[in-house]
This record gives C-alpha cells, sequence and structure tokens, in this order.
C-alpha cells in the first residue's frame, strides 16, 4: 500500500472513530459539511507545501469552477473567502471601472440575505427592494419591469435557496433597458436554469462555499465575470487593490518615482483572498457536486412528498424548466393554520428538527436598515409573507431514510 492510500486510510478510520455527526444536538440539521479522507489529504498536502494563502490551488480551483461553469472565452473566475466578499468586490470593481457610480440604483429582491444588499450601503449604491413571487421566493419579474427609474443602472438576483429565478424574464428587462445583471448563488451550486448553469447568464455572478452549502471550504467564495477588462480590476481589489501582473517589477509611479509594483496600490481595495487549503479542498468537492445534488434533489421529492400530507402546508413547486440546487427545502405555512410559524419551528427544534426562516425575511424590515438610504417599491406584501410564514429544513446528502421517518413522525406529532 503506498503512503498516499495508507494514510487516507487511517484519515477514514479517524472520521468513523469521531462520527461527527453524532455531536450534533439535531437529528435532522438545516445543513453539513459533506467530506471525506480525500479533502483532508488535499488541505494536508498544501499545509505541507507551505502552501498558506493564495497560490497555485486557488488558481486552479479558478479555472476549474469557470469550466463547470462554461463560461465563454474571456471570462473569468476569482476565489475570495466568503460569498459576502464576492457581492462586496462585484460592485466596488463595477464602480472602480465607471461602469457604476456612487448614488446609482441596484434593483434587489425583499426576501433575501442581508449582503446582498449591505454591500450596497456599504459602497453608496442605493438598494432598491422589490417583491418576491410567492410561488418561487425569488425576484419578480413584473415588479422589476414596473420599478425601474433614470437612476436604476444594475439588478442583483438571488437564486432563493437554490431555486432559479426566472432569469429569461429577468434578462429582457436588462437588456431592453441597458442594465447590468449580477446574479447571487451563494446559495445555488449547480442550479440549472433551461440547460444553462446560474452564474452564467447574467454579466457577473457571486458564489459561496460556506459551511451549510451544497460544496464548502470552510470559509471562501469566488467571483465570475465575461468582461475580460473586469479581471485585473477585480483581483486588485481582492488583495489590496495592489498592482496586479505589472510588465517590470520597478516602473515609474506619479509622487512615488521608480517603485517596486509589489508594493505598488493602483485602487483602493480589501484582503479578502482565499486560502491554497481552502482550494484544494475546494477542487475535490467541486468533482462530486453533481452527485450531491442529485442526493439533494431525491430528498426534496421525498421531503415534499411528507408535507403534502398536511394541511397548511406547501413547497414551491418545480418547473420543467429548471433543475434546483438546493440549498434548504422550502416550506410555507399558511398564515390561517392553528399554528404560527415560529411556534411550528419551536416545537420542530425542541424534537431535535433544525429549522431557519427564510435568510433575512423582508430585507427593509430589518433593524440594521431602517432609514438608510434605499427605496422601496410597491407594498412588498409577499415578501412580508415570506418573511412571516416561511422557513427551510436540512435537504442534504448527509440525511437518512430515518431522518425522513422522523420528520414525518413528528410534523404528525406536532398538526395532527
Amino acid at each position: 500500500m503506498s503512503n498516499e492510500k495508507l494514510f487516507k486510510k487511517l484519515i477514514t478510520e479517524e472520521l468513523d472513530k469521531r462520527n461527527p455527526q453524532t455531536m450534533s444536538t439535531f437529528k435532522h440539521t438545516v445543513g453539513w459539511p459533506l467530506y471525506d479522507e480525500n479533502e483532508i489529504y488535499a488541505a494536508l498536502d498544501s499545509l505541507l507545501d507551505l502552501s498558506l494563502s493564495q497560490g497555485k490551488r486557488v488558481k486552479l480551483f479558478e479555472n476549474s469552477y469557470r469550466d463547470y461553469l462554461k463560461l465563454p472565452q474571456g471570462s473569468g473566475a476569482v476565489a475570495v473567502n466568503s460569498g459576502s466578499s464576492a457581492n462586496l468586490i462585484i460592485f466596488a470593481a463595477l464602480l472602480d471601472v465607471g461602469r457604476l457610480r456612487k448614488g446609482d440604483e441596484v434593483i434587489v429582491p425583499s426576501a433575501t440575505f442581508a449582503t446582498v444588499s449591505s454591500v450596497l450601503y456599504q459602497l453608496g449604491l442605493v438598494p432598491v427592494y422589490i417583491d418576491s413571487e410567492l410561488d418561487t421566493w425569488n425576484m419578480d419579474p413584473v415588479e422589476l419591469a414596473n420599478s425601474l427609474s433614470s437612476k436604476t443602472k444594475a439588478i442583483m438576483v438571488v437564486h432563493n435557496l437554490g431555486i432559479p429565478a426566472k432569469m429569461d424574464e429577468i434578462m429582457n428587462v436588462a437588456l431592453e433597458n441597458k442594465l447590468i445583471v449580477v446574479e447571487d448563488c451563494c446559495e445555488a451550486h449547480g442550479s440549472y436554469y433551461k440547460g444553462k448553469q446560474v452564474g452564467s447568464i447574467g454579466h457577473m455572478a457571486a458564489l459561496s462555499f460556506f459551511v451549510a452549502h451544497n460544496i464548502t471550504t470552510g470559509e471562501g467564495g469566488m467571483v465570475f465575470f465575461k468582461d475580460e477588462i473586469l479581471d485585473s480590476k477585480v483581483r486588485s481589489i481582492r488583495e489590496f487593490g495592489r498592482s496586479i501582473n505589472p510588465k517590470e517589477r520597478y516602473q515609474k509611479f506619479p509622487q512615488l518615482g521608480e517603485y517596486d509594483t509589489k508594493y505598488a496600490f493602483e485602487t483602493l481595495g480589501y484582503n479578502v483572498r482565499m486560502t491554497d487549503f481552502a482550494a484544494a479542498m475546494g477542487l475535490i468537492q467541486l468533482g462530486k457536486l453533481e452527485d450531491l445534488n442529485t442526493i439533494r434533489r431525491k430528498n426534496a421529492k421525498k421531503l415534499t412528498n411528507i408535507i403534502n400530507q398536511f394541511n397548511y402546508l406547501s413547497t414551491i413547486q418545480i418547473s420543467d424548466d429548471i433543475k434546483p440546487g438546493y440549498y434548504g427545502f422550502p416550506i410555507f405555512l399558511e398564515p390561517n393554520a392553528s399554528i404560527t410559524r415560529n411556534e411550528l419551528c419551536a416545537q420542530l427544534e425542541k424534537c431535535g428538527i433544525e429549522t431557519r426562516p427564510n435568510m433575512g425575511g423582508c430585507l427593509p424590515d430589518q433593524p440594521g436598515f431602517l432609514n438608510r438610504n434605499h427605496r422601496i417599491f410597491g407594498d412588498l406584501k409577499n415578501a412580508r409573507s415570506i418573511r412571516d410564514n416561511a422557513f427551510f429544513v436540512g435537504v442534504h446528502s448527509g440525511l437518512t431514510e430515518d431522518d425522513f421517518l422522523f420528520f414525518s413522525k413528528t410534523l404528525d406529532k406536532i398538526l395532527n
């Protein structure tokens, strides 16, 4: 047996011995990191190479995911430390190249996660909140078309819980009005809309590799773009704003004179790089994504069959033209039920079934977003109904038949 095989065997034995799923206080968890000896070995291999920060594995992970999305020639991928950072440097880059200006409006769905719009506030852009559809929990294309103003310059689409938004209608609005489309795919790894992967349809996209997502690097994210002009800008902003790929080591700069380009900062930036050992994990995880999503979709069908047995419970109906990469399994409790969403979730959790509300509910209602510089279009009736009545449970491939039986019996105990 080779040293590598022997070491992987020892890792497998140690993982089995520790059996981390027994450490959870929940029997049915919302998310679970699914990795094995191969990811651990890849990360350790990076550490043994002293590849701690951004290096060759990050570049390979970027190229591999770009190819997986089948992005056109000239497109790029830039790995970062989180999906939130991905959103941040997308809009920072668009501002820096002059595609956007401070004060420009960006249309966003109301029923989504905080860092969809918090980065806009932070960068001096103006979020415009529109309502979501009750049948998808995603941005309503009709509301989108009606919400535009002379200041509207971009659309931030979110594929909520891995269920693709109606991209044909959204892209038509964007094309007619010359708007930039950014896809937030942080919860939508490997989701397909009419045969195309989300993240490959708009102009730019963000992805997250958080621990509970379909594939994980612990923490991590990625930016995708189709315009080659953005490549060096996004990479520079990711890394302090420093000069990227200079032709000469020493160059002349105004005021600085002849200076080392390794410490020449050409724009304002951040430090949001991905580490090489995280990318090493990501490369192995990416090879498993399609299989993991196949199990998630099968699990979603099992959960759908379970909740269909109960009055007042429903889920999102999946049309034939989409293939979700479920992050979580969405459940809607009718407002006229004899129990509230919070009461139901509290009882589920008491029994060992972990739950979450639909991310930030209705974002402009969040305490940290009140009285900020934004615009609200319409009454957000659906978003607030989702805020008050919706939640999600785990659909990940670590769940077993016993877990689904337990979920069914628990719902029956609470509701009947």
